[in-house]
This record gives C-alpha cells, structure tokens and sequence, in this order.
C-alpha cells in the first residue's frame, strides 16, 4: 500500500491587468528565482486574444513543449491563442520559480512554490544539491554538531540494537555521521549522486532512490523510522505522517526534526521569519504536536536546539535581529553559540529547532 502520487501541475489565479495591446501579445515567462538570463529561463510561451480580469495560468512541469503552460483570461474565461512557445530541457525546475507575465513594457511577477517531488527530481539529483544548506558560519557549525548530539542521545535511549531502521530523505544520513550503530540500515532520498556516493563509503548499509513520501516498502517493515528536516518541505503533512506510520512496526518509534515557526525571533518581531524560502510550512510545536497525534503516534518526548536570547531587544519590533549570529561570524567564535544550542532544551517552544520522539499506536 502506497500514498497517492502528487499532482506536477501549479495553478495561479490572478488579475489581469487592461494594458494597451493585450489582445495582440501576452508573453508569459516561467524562471527561476532570484535568477535572470536565458540560463534561468524554463520557457517562454506567447499567446495572442488574451483578456482584462480573472485569469489562470496553469504549469505542468513535467509537461515538454507547448503543452507545458496553459492560460484562461477574462470574465468569460476564454483561452488565449498560443503563437509560440520555447521550452529549454536544460533548465531544472526549483522548488522556487517565479511566473513573469509581460505586455510591453508591462510586467506582472507570480512567485510559485514547486514541491512535486517527480518534477524536483533533476534538481534533488544535481551534484551541488546536498552542500546548498552548508554555510560556513560558526552558528551552522555548532548547530551541526549540537544535532549531532542530541540525536545520537535519542538514538541510543530509543531504538534498541538490532533494529530495522529507515532514514527518509536522508542525504548523506545523520546516522552515518554518528555511527557505529547496531541497526540494520536503509537509507533513501531523491539525490542519487549521494546515494551512489554512500554506498561506496558504507556498503554494508542499504542506499536506494526514493520519495521520502512514496516509499517502496511493505507495511510494518521497519522498527525505526527518522525524518530529519523533511516534514516542512511536502505539501501534504498528515499524508507524510501516514506514509511514515504504514512502514512502522505497531509501537515503533518515529523521529522527526523540523524548524520552529514560532521560534523565540519570530515571536519577538511578532512576524513568520522563515528558515529556509523553499520550506512548503513551518510548524510552531504545539502544531507539529497536534498533527503527529492526529498520524496515530503518541509524542514521547520534544525538545530543542538553539535558543535566541541575544537578540536586539532594544529595537522596534520586526526589527529584532539575532545579535550573536550576525557579530561573531568568525571560526573561533563557534564556542560562543554552544551554551544557546544547549539552552534550546530549556524552551523547546521558542527554540530554533524541534526533535520529536513518538511511538506508533
């Protein structure tokens, strides 16, 4: 039994704008974000007969050629002619693109969110994929390590030895940066070059391609089951959570690490300060609670990495900022942070970074 697969097809509704010479030429652009040139361009459709009002553009990203981009203009909701249209194979989708509408000198931007995992599939694959997260600054340095910490704790007090143990979307796995362990492992994620690169350093380990939320397992196969930064990157979390639960064993364990939405920043500047743009949602704890009870699991434990408590307290608030993180960005200063990334357990709820342990019911 498997989940249904997830739609590849965006749809953005949006006003059009009356511009002088709409009906002779819309021109509509589908790039990458925070990128310009042909090189960033995906594909350029032009469409002629278009009209003023509610219009619908629609995206299959799987789709080549003209079929790839569809739009309906107008009260009446008709469908533009298309004149021509050219599709680059080369460009990969990304989970953030932008949907650049021009009439002339007229220009109209839609910022849209990708998460169909068979469309990202290139750019999961990308050889530079895994190293976009590293940053060398001494807070992601001890961030790093404090998970490493914390997990190889929960690791030991909750998955007894000789477990079947599933890392989803694991990359080049948290387990094996903290190994040995006496687990049977199996490790999957989208990136087939670090697949192919981990089964050459740990053979003895099983190293597969797979959607971390259309696994290719039987129903009960594993005792253990780790998503480590997954949950806020799919579009449909309770969806996730059942996948998770099908592959566990009745009173297996289930660890999942996410960001904080209402971490102690964003709710100092009373504001969603998001970690990372390509994240679908992030979740406060008591969400991320709700929705792993409402999966059928009991939460045994939640706690935290990372707290922020010295921000710039004396600025407006949407001002505050995390005054540790933006003045001591050198290497030596990395035993600054590791008091805050312990003090995170003190106030799960406000720190950075959550880590919860539940069992199957």
């Amino acid at each position: 039994m498997t989940g249904p697969a997830a739609s590849s097809v965006s749809s953005l509704g949006f006003e059009l704008p009356d511009w002088d010479g709409l009906a002779s030429s819309l021109e509509v652009s589908v790039m990458c974000a925070g990128q310009e040139g042909p090189a960033a361009t995906l594909g350029t459709w032009v469409f002629e007969g278009s009209a003023p009002g509610p219009a619908t553009v629609e995206i299959d990203w799987l789709a080549d050629g003209d079929s790839a981009l569809s739009i309906v203009t107008g009260e009446s909701r008709q469908t533009p002619v298309l004149v021509r249209a050219l599709r680059q194979a080369d460009v990969v989708v990304r989970p953030e693109m932008l949907v650049r509408v021009t009439c002339g000198a007229a220009t109209l931007e839609l910022p849209v969110k990708v998460t169909d995992t068979g469309a990202l599939e290139r750019y999961y694959q990308s050889e530079d994929h895994q190293q976009e997260y590293v940053t060398q600054h001494p807070f992601f340095n001890s961030f790093h390590e404090a998970r490493l910490r914390t997990l190889s704790r929960v690791y030991r007090e909750y998955i007894p030895p000789g477990s079947r143990v599933l890392d989803v979307g694991s990359g080049y796995s948290i387990f094996y940066m903290t190994r040995p362990w006496d687990f049977e492992m199996t490790c999957c994620d989208l990136d087939a070059a670090a697949m192919h690169k981990m089964i050459g350093l740990c053979p003895e380990w099983t190293w597969m391609v797979a959607d971390a939320v259309h696994l290719p397992f039987e129903d009960r196969a594993f005792d253990a089951v780790y998503a480590g930064e997954i949950i806020e990157h799919v579009p449909d979390t309770r969806g996730a959570l059942a996948e998770w639960g099908r592959v566990l064993k009745p009173g297996g364990t289930l660890i999942v690490t996410t960001p904080n939405r209402e971490r102690l920043l964003a709710r100092a500047n009373r504001r969603a300060i998001p970690v990372h743009p390509e994240h679908v949602r992030e979740f406060s704890l008591g969400e991320a609670k709700a929705n792993l009870i409402a999966g059928g699991f009991r939460v045994d434990e939640v706690t935290g990495i990372y707290l922020e408590l010295l921000l710039n307290w004396y600025r407006p608030v949407g001002n505050r900022g995390d005054l540790l993180t933006a003045r001591f960005t050198k290497p030596e200063h990395e035993r600054l942070y590791k008091p805050l990334m312990w003090a995170g357990r003190l106030w799960p709820s406000r720190a950075f970074d959550l880590v919860f342990v539940c069992k199957k019911m």
